[in-house]
């Protein structure tokens, strides 16, 4: 392409000296006949402007990479992708792991992530889900953009699998369908159901409710969404842990998200709500609602993450990403996709709390949450629970009720001395008390076990 460009500029360079200087050319024209209207001279410069116009398409035009279209990044369905394009703002940008430098680079051409199926029972290992740098003020985070799905759950008699139940079981798999854009319909042509149209979701394939405007239900936000955008990584604070209950729960540090660096703890998880809400409003930054834990669990277990095996135990302490450093490149069994492309700190690490009580909670501890539970309402940044019995107040889709058990993961729920959940387990655990369906309940005052991640809608 380069050596036919430069034959065709050489071509059309020869032909224009040659009708401007040349024996009958422009100027020996324009000595030799002073009578040339003044509609010549201009016709003849356009023409000479339209010369090097082209010239200079076509140098634009063998700057581009070949064969290489770059993919939007405004949310709409990319039918090659079979998911919805990661929607990004102005301070982000869209990454890929380059494997020589050991680093994350700028993904140009928005083509490097994948969303592809597992098959059979086998570990799912090369999915590369989309991830985004976001840079405020200086400080990089990084998030994991789950594609807006409908879920559908099959119970099974016994761990291997091979004969249905009709009844809930602890064993189970989870089928994904990605919807197209932000309507009903799966890339598939399956027409999903909204969780309040038909919230059982073993007979229907049912719209996740974190993507949609379903605040009871874990939704909330104004528009349906075709996406939402994941902390990579348990939060931590620009100015470090300083491991002490007064030094860290408060709002006047930066919330920051990066591997390799200790989770901030020691908080309560009315702080917690609010120094996600401050990181980034444009983007409706906020702390994990139990719906977006249910999401990326649910994707993570489905064929397009790790296809039914549980995600490796985060045991080295309460530092991020697997390890110090670039640990996470080493410890990719901790990651949702078992490479560097997933989320990392589901399992173990530190207690996980989300933005969702139990509206029954005593009030002194719903008080440690009193920036958002106030209002005993479910809006897009935090859900209720309500009921006389709190066990019974459960949701769908949030990684408590539809996958108790699963994967032998320990689950308890939120009681009035407890009003609040916690996900993952923490690394002195044992294993058996961790893992992306574990789930367990706190009072929200600040611990040094207990962090919490973001997310993004934008």
């Amino acid at each position: 392409m380069l050596v036919i460009t430069i034959i065709i500029i050489i071509i059309l360079a020869t032909i224009t000296i040659n009708a401007v200087v040349g024996d009958n050319g422009l100027i020996y024209q324009a000595r030799s006949s002073k009578d040339m209207s003044s509609n010549e001279i201009a016709e003849t410069e356009g023409s000479m402007n339209n010369l090097f116009d082209e010239y200079a398409n076509i140098m634009a035009e063998d700057s581009e990479t070949p064969g290489i279209p770059t993919l939007p990044t405004d949310g709409s369905f990319n039918s090659e992708k079979g998911v919805n394009t990661p929607k990004l703002e102005n301070n982000m940008e869209l990454i890929r792991f380059a494997e020589t430098q050991h680093e994350w680079v700028e993904d140009e051409t928005n083509s490097e992530y994948s969303y592809i199926a597992g098959s059979g029972t086998s570990d799912n290992t090369v999915s590369h889900w989309a991830n985004a740098k976001v840079t405020i003020d200086g400080v990089e985070s990084y998030f994991v953009w789950i594609p807006r799905y409908a879920y559908k759950i099959t119970y099974y008699t016994d761990e291997s699998k091979t004969t249905e139940s009709t009844t809930k079981t602890a064993y189970g798999t989870i089928d994904v369908k990605f919807i197209k854009g932000t309507g009903k319909i799966a890339a598939d042509g399956t027409e999903c159901k909204y969780a309040s149209e038909s919230p059982n979701a073993t007979q229907e394939y049912v719209i996740h409710p974190a993507f949609t405007t379903e605040a009871e239900y874990g939704g909330g936000w104004d528009v349906e969404l075709a996406g939402i955008w994941i902390g990579k990584y348990e939060a931590s604070s620009v100015e470090g842990n300083s491991d002490s209950s007064t030094g860290d729960n408060v709002t006047t540090k930066t919330v920051k998200v990066q591997p390799g660096v200790s989770s901030w703890r020691n908080i309560t998880i009315g702080n917690m709500y609010t120094v996600s809400k401050n990181y980034a409003r444009n983007l409706k930054s906020h702390m994990l609602k139990n719906s977006e834990w249910g999401a990326v669990a649910y994707l993570t277990d489905s064929k397009y993450g790790r296809n039914g095996t549980e995600i490796g135990f985060g045991n080295q302490g309460y530092i991020t990403g697997g390890g110090t450093e670039k640990s996470y490149v080493e410890n990719i069994d901790q990651s949702s996709t078992g490479n560097v492309y997933g989320v990392y700190d589901l399992r173990g690490v530190s207690y996980g709390r989300v933005a969702g009580y139990y509206s029954g909670g005593n009030s002194n501890y719903l008080n440690n949450g009193l920036s958002f539970t106030s209002t005993k309402t479910s809006d897009a940044y935090a859900t209720v629970y309500s009921g006389t019995v709190a066990s019974t107040a459960y949701k769908y889709g949030d990684a408590t009720y539809e996958t108790n058990g699963w994967h032998r993961d320990y689950n308890e729920f939120v009681n009035s001395n407890y009003p609040f959940f916690d996900y993952g387990g923490y690394y002195i655990n044992d294993e058996g008390y961790t893992g992306i369906f574990c789930n367990g309940l706190n009072n929200g005052s600040s611990d040094n076990r207990i962090s919490f991640r973001l997310a993004l809608v934008v």
